[in-house]
């Protein structure tokens, strides 16, 4: 009997190795750089934003969004509103239902679009009708750490559009101090893989 022993590992395989595992390191560590360059430059709501003609909420879980869309309209920051992927439990009732002080102001001015499930189609469907009403310009209203995204679907479907942002930062996402809240640093975490998916341009992106 002869036993069979494999071949000393050559110094071009471990070479390889050592190669592989620094780039890997390295990706890692760039990763983690560029997380918090992005979770600490989240855009904060502003004190003010300069009036366009149309506003644009793209929705959520929380009504925040819509609230400050209509509050913004209510204050002419835009001619109209369009609410983007709206729910099936959401009508025009029970949205303005959420603003009683303004609804009779706004109510002639909101469109609500209920085709869009995520980021892509929000733009898409925000395309189409910016092109009906001949609009610029646009006010973007969603959650600031869903800014960076927006902006990137919004300027591939409108590249002329001028575009400003009004960021919604809901009361349980910690922007201050995002690394000491393990909920505010997994939403952070997980849009920032969504954004560098989006930006890569790989299809399936919500």
């Amino acid at each position: 009997m002869s036993r069979f022993d494999p071949p000393p590992e050559t110094l071009q395989s471990r070479k390889l190795k050592q190669s592989l595992a620094g780039v890997a390191i390295s990706g890692l560590a760039l990763f983690i750089v560029f997380f918090i360059v992005f979770a600490n430059n989240l855009p904060r709501p502003p004190e003010n934003v300069p009036k366009a003609d149309g506003i644009v909420v793209f929705t959520g879980t929380a009504n925040e969004r819509m609230i400050v869309g209509m509050e913004l309209l209510h204050t002419n920051k835009g001619q109209r509103l369009l609410i983007s992927g709206v729910y099936e439990d959401q009508s025009f009732e029970t949205i303005l239902a959420q603003v009683p002080d303004i609804r009779d102001a706004v109510a002639c001015c909101i469109d609500l679009d209920p085709r869009a499930t995520n980021t892509v189609q929000n733009a898409a469907q925000t395309a189409i009708w910016a092109q009906v009403h001949d609009f610029n310009s646009l006010i973007i209203v969603t959650s600031a750490h869903h800014v960076p995204r927006a902006f990137l679907e919004m300027r591939r479907a409108m590249p002329t559009m001028r575009l400003s942002a009004w960021p919604v930062v809901p009361a349980n996402v910690k922007l201050e101090a995002w690394w000491r809240y393990p909920g505010t640093f997994s939403l952070l975490l997980g849009e920032y893989v969504r954004y560098l998916y989006a930006l890569a341009g790989l299809p399936g992106s919500d």
